[in-house]
């Protein structure tokens, strides 16, 4: 708390994404979609390919992916499926934590949330089997909690109402496309994170008005944004 104690922040709510932003979840998704490929007689598809295609939520994620495969992989259902029987094994196991998340958000005194496009129960699973079971946070949502998902700003804006906040006092974190723009759509701030699954020079593009390479630096970022 020490970081924030010497002026009054305009900022004092976070909302993060979570693949690619809290967790590291793109080995365990790769390694869940080529068990599937293994059980339909394909061949595995590389990582790089499947974590360029993560943050859109899990249906696109897979349309995406049997595009790329001409179509080969039968009905969507079927699909998700296999997806989740595989992924659910080792969900926490192969979902590391990205460098100073925890040591951040022990210093952050305000109010956090989650919005990610994840199913909402893979969400709770990874927060609440993690070491971010130790924080309060205001809402998790994922992609199938509400009607709309990112890039739509219902989400962002469902958080804000929940945790009586308006839209000047957020700050959207994220490593997506889909962020930046269910920012921007919701009128809050919105940091880039370079180490995710995104390219950070389209998120810059697409309206983020800073970036961090490391949780160390977000406080000074959040000081600056206030």
């Amino acid at each position: 708390m020490r970081s924030y104690c010497n002026r009054l922040l305009m900022i004092n709510l976070l909302l993060f994404d979570l693949d690619g932003t809290l967790f590291d979840t793109a080995p365990g998704i790769a390694n869940a979609f080529n068990n599937l490929m293994k059980e339909f007689g394909e061949n595995p598809v590389d990582e790089k390919i499947i974590t360029s295609f993560i943050g859109s939520g899990l249906k696109e994620l897979l349309l995406n992916l049997d595009n790329k495969l001409a179509h080969r992989l039968g009905e969507l259902s079927e699909l998700e499926k296999g997806f989740h029987r595989y992924y659910s094994q080792n969900i926490v196991a192969e979902s590391p934590l990205f460098p100073g998340v925890v040591e951040f958000l022990q210093e952050w005194p305000h109010k956090i949330a989650v919005v990610s496009n994840k199913s909402e129960h893979y969400v709770r699973e990874l927060v609440y089997k993690s070491e971010l079971r130790q924080f309060h946070w205001e809402r998790l949502i994922g992609g199938n909690s509400l009607p709309t998902k990112k890039p739509h700003p219902e989400p962002l804006r469902e958080v804000m109402t929940h945790a009586q906040v308006k839209p000047e006092n957020c700050l959207m974190i994220g490593d997506g496309l889909a962020d930046m723009v269910a920012a921007q759509q919701a009128g809050i701030k919105s940091v880039a994170v370079s180490f995710g699954y995104s390219h950070i020079n389209e998120l810059i593009r697409s309206g983020a008005h800073a970036t961090i390479a490391h949780y160390k630096e977000l406080s000074k970022v959040i000081r600056d944004l206030s």
